[in-house]
C-alpha cells in the first residue's frame, strides 16, 4: 500500500513538473515572439538612420540590418512553431522545434560576431565621412541641410564642437540653437538666434562623438538581444526535450497498457 502511494505521488510530481515545464516553455516562446517583433521594429528604424551616412559608408552594415530582419522573422516563426508543438503535445513538432532552435543558436552567435565587426568598421567610415564632409571646400545648400538635420537629430554642433565654426571663420549654425531653429517667423528666429549666440546656449557637444555614441549603443542593443535570445533558446531547447521525452514515454506506457 505504501509503495502504491509512493508511485502515485511520484506520478503526480512528474505530471506537475511536465506542466510547469510546458508553462515556462510557453512563456519563453511568447517572450521570443515579443523580442523578435521589437528587434524588427528597432532594426528597421536603425536601417533608416544608416541611410543618412551614405550608401558607401553604411553599405555593409545596412546589409547586416537586412540579415537581422530576416532572422527576426525566422525566430518569430520558430517560436510560433514551438508554441503549437507545446500546446498540442506533438512529439514530432517538438523534436523539429529543438532542431530549429539549435540552428537559431548558431545563427545568433554568428550575428553577434557579424554585427560587432560591421559596426566597428562603420565607425571608422562614418568618422572619415563626417570629417571630409564638414570641412569640404565646395559647400552648397545640400551640405548645410544635411548638417542641420544631423545637428537637430543628435543635438550636437559642429564636428567636434561649436569651436569648429569659429575655426572656419563662420557663425555657429542656427540649427545648433534648437529654439531659434524651430521658430517659424523670421523675426523671432533672428531674435532667438542672437540671444543663443550671446548666451552661448547652443549645443556644446560635437556631432562626431554623439553619432558614434548612438552607433555603439545600437550595436550593443542588437548584440544584447542576440545573446538574450541565445540563452532563451538554450533553455527552451532543454525544456522542449524534457516535455517531448515525457510525452513520448507517456504514449509508450499507454500503448503497453492497451496491449496487455
Amino acid at each position: 500500500m505504501v509503495a502504491k502511494n509512493t508511485v502515485v505521488k511520484m506520478k503526480k510530481i512528474k505530471t506537475f513538473s511536465v506542466m510547469c515545464a510546458k508553462g515556462v516553455l510557453i512563456i519563453l516562446n511568447v517572450c521570443c515572439i515579443l523580442i523578435a517583433i521589437c528587434t524588427f521594429v528597432f532594426t528597421v528604424a536603425d536601417s533608416r538612420v544608416l541611410k543618412q551616412y551614405g550608401e558607401e559608408s553604411a553599405a555593409g552594415t545596412y546589409i547586416g540590418d537586412i540579415v537581422v530582419i530576416f532572422i527576426c522573422w525566422l525566430g518569430l516563426s520558430v517560436a510560433i512553431f514551438g508554441l503549437v508543438g507545446t500546446m498540442r503535445n506533438n512529439v514530432k513538432i517538438l523534436y523539429l522545434y529543438i532542431g530549429l532552435l539549435m540552428i537559431m543558436m548558431v545563427i545568433g552567435l554568428l550575428v553577434v560576431i557579424f554585427v560587432g565587426v560591421q559596426r566597428y568598421s562603420l565607425e571608422f567610415r562614418v568618422i572619415e565621412w563626417l570629417q571630409e564632409d564638414f570641412f569640404k571646400k565646395n559647400i552648397d545648400e545640400t551640405h548645410w541641410k544635411l548638417w542641420d538635420q544631423l545637428q537637430t537629430a543628435y543635438k550636437c554642433c559642429g564636428l567636434n564642437g561649436p569651436e569648429d565654426y569659429h575655426a572656419m571663420g563662420q557663425h555657429v549654425a542656427i540649427s545648433c540653437c534648437p529654439k531659434a531653429y524651430k521658430t517659424k517667423t523670421e523675426y523671432a528666429q533672428m531674435m532667438l538666434y542672437n540671444a543663443c549666440l550671446e548666451a552661448s546656449s547652443y549645443f556644446p557637444d560635437g556631432c562626431e562623438d554623439e553619432i558614434l555614441a548612438v552607433l555603439r549603443s545600437n550595436a550593443e542593443w542588437l548584440q544584447g538581444v542576440a545573446m538574450t535570445s541565445f540563452w532563451f533558446e538554450a533553455i527552451g531547447m532543454l525544456l522542449a526535450m524534457w516535455v517531448a521525452n515525457n510525452v513520448k514515454n507517456r504514449v509508450h506506457v499507454y500503448k503497453q497498457n492497451v496491449m496487455y
